[in-house]
């Protein structure tokens, strides 16, 4: 990926496919969040100008929008942070935002500075007693690899209900593993919480997997729930992931329902990966099923009988895939008899066919 020299520059598609997650994810987001705390908080670390050449909206806007436009009332305080290193880009953020109505309990922010000292200096405020960190999405998606050092995201993710959505450059890393440059070099190490990464370029084998499962496995650390998508171009070769990372059971399962409702438009695939046994392209609904039929017969085969709610917590907590691709999947493993499922649900009452709640029990035979 170019790195853009100008003020704003033109969309590309995988940053559309990018934003479109982020925009559902949001509609989800806010709402949820606001009804159970008084104040949330939006960070965009890496916020740019706020529109593109061509007129469309920004990582800022697109937040903002959400919030001020959702079908459910916003309640309690919003605040969005955005934060951009470059003055020029930030006056242009300032005229975009100059030019929405804001409603009285939404505070926006544009800040200049860089993301990593801006929010660490909020964190050591916290850490000396000044106050608590509220619910908070942080949305960190620079161009390379610098001011993202993990130890920051890592004190995010022991704050209660916060959450980060990544964009990890894996290419770029891996083309200066062995930079010369010290200052590069630290970089890495930053972003890495130490320098296995470094390492990785003396090994042998593919050194995109193996920074992937570091990074992968340095968040798993700190978040229950790490997921992350390849986003790839036409020719199917991976441009960089996205990692999420929540404590969030509900968090994680609306981020996945957000991927799933970006259609590709041919100019660029995604995939969720974060198993190398399940690998997922998201394609169609239709794709899925044969793929997590697959999952389903590895995990339940010879476990005797389970519940509905078994397989639904499998799906939704470690696969790619939602409820509606469960049901798919064990109707046709019920069809083709690879599945008992019992006529009565545990109340007595008889399940209708084609569905499986919670309450039914099944077993693979």
């Amino acid at each position: 990926m170019t790195i853009p020299k100008e003020t704003i520059w033109p969309l590309d598609p995988h940053s559309k496919a990018k934003h479109e997650i982020l925009r559902r994810y949001l509609e989800a987001w806010f709402p949820i969040l606001s009804t159970h705390h008084t104040r949330v908080v939006y960070i965009d670390g890496f916020s740019g100008p706020g529109r593109y050449k061509n007129g469309e909206a920004g990582s800022p806007l697109i937040a903002l929008d959400v919030a001020l436009n959702h079908r459910k009332t916003i309640a309690g305080e919003v605040i969005f942070w955005f934060i951009e290193e470059r003055e020029d880009r930030l006056e242009q953020l300032r005229k975009e935002l100059a030019a929405r109505t804001i409603p009285s309990h939404f505070r926006v922010i544009a800040d200049s500075g860089r993301f990593h000292e801006k929010f660490s200096a909020v964190l050591n405020s916290i850490d000396e007693g000044n106050g608590a960190l509220a619910p908070t999405f942080a949305f960190i998606d620079p161009f390379g690899f610098s001011g993202i050092p993990l130890s920051l995201i890592e004190r995010l993710m022991k704050v209660r209900r916060c959450e980060v959505l990544v964009t990890f450059m894996v290419d770029a890393i891996n083309r200066f593993l062995e930079h010369p440059d010290d200052k590069v070099q630290q970089h890495i190490v930053e972003a890495f919480g130490g320098d296995e990464a470094v390492r990785i370029a003396k090994g042998e084998g593919d050194r995109v997997e193996a920074l992937r499962g570091l990074y992968q496995a340095k968040l798993a650390k700190v978040a229950r729930y790490v997921r992350y998508f390849e986003m790839r171009d036409h020719e199917n070769r991976v441009q960089y992931y996205l990692f999420f990372a929540t404590n969030n059971e509900t968090g994680h399962l609306k981020m996945k329902e957000a991927m799933w409702r970006v259609d590709p438009d041919g100019e660029f695939r995604f995939s969720d990966a974060t198993n190398p046994d399940q690998r997922a392209m998201f394609a169609s609904d239709a794709d899925a099923t044969p793929l997590l039929v697959g999952q389903l017969n590895k995990q339940f085969l010879g476990k005797g009988t389970v519940t509905g709610g078994d397989v639904r917590a499998f799906v939704e907590n470690q696969t790619a895939y939602l409820k509606k691709h469960m049901t798919g999947a064990l109707k046709q493993l019920e069809q083709s008899a690879t599945i008992h499922v019992q006529a009565l649900k545990s109340d007595g009452k008889k399940r209708r066919a084609n569905t499986f709640p919670d309450e039914v029990k099944l077993a693979w035979v």
